[in-house]
C-alpha cells in the first residue's frame, strides 16, 4: 500500500512539473496584421444578413475587449451605436448595448445607451439600458473566464 501511495504522489508531481514548464501566456499579444484582420472581419460580420452571425460578432467584440483591454477596438463603437439605434431585432439591440458598456471610457457609447434608455419604445430594452447606465461608473471587478483558441496556421 505504501508503494502504491508513493507511485501516485510521483505521478502527480511529474504532472504538476510538466504543466508548470509548459504553461504559456493565456492571451498572447496580437500582431498588427492580426489586428487588421480582426477589424476587417468584425466590420464585415456586423453587416451580415444573418441574425446569428451579427450576434456572434457583437459577442466577439465583447470577448476581445475583455481579453485585450489595452488594444484599441474603438472602430466598433459607431457600428454598435448604429445597431443599438436602427436594428429591428430587440436581441441584437440588447447585446449591442452590452458591447457599448464594455467600452466604459467611451462617452459616445454611454450617450447612446442613455438615450436608448430614455426614448426607446421597447420596455425590455429600456430596462436593460437603465441597468447598464446605473452600473456604468461604479463597476465591480468580476472574474474573467478566457478560453485559449489555437489556430491551425
Amino acid at each position: 500500500m505504501k508503494r502504491f501511495m508513493i507511485a501516485i504522489v510521483a505521478v502527480f508531481a511529474i504532472a504538476a512539473v510538466q504543466n508548470t514548464l509548459l504553461a504559456r501566456e493565456i492571451n498572447p499579444p496580437l500582431s498588427t496584421e492580426r489586428q487588421e484582420y480582426i477589424e476587417k472581419n468584425i466590420l464585415a460580420g456586423l453587416n451580415h444578413k444573418s441574425l446569428e452571425v451579427r450576434c456572434d460578432y457583437i459577442q466577439l467584440i465583447i470577448d476581445l475587449k475583455r481579453a485585450y483591454p489595452k488594444y484599441d477596438f474603438d472602430y466598433a463603437i459607431i457600428p454598435l451605436m448604429d445597431k443599438l439605434k436602427n436594428e429591428d431585432q430587440e436581441c441584437i439591440r440588447i447585446i449591442a448595448a452590452l458591447a457599448l458598456y464594455e467600452f466604459q471610457d467611451s462617452r459616445m457609447g454611454k450617450f447612446a445607451v442613455v438615450q436608448t434608455a430614455r426614448h426607446d419604445s421597447s420596455s425590455r430594452l429600456v430596462r436593460h439600458c437603465q441597468t447598464l447606465v446605473r452600473r456604468w461608473d461604479n463597476r465591480s471587478e468580476q472574474q474573467q473566464y478566457v478560453a485559449e483558441v489555437r489556430y491551425p496556421f
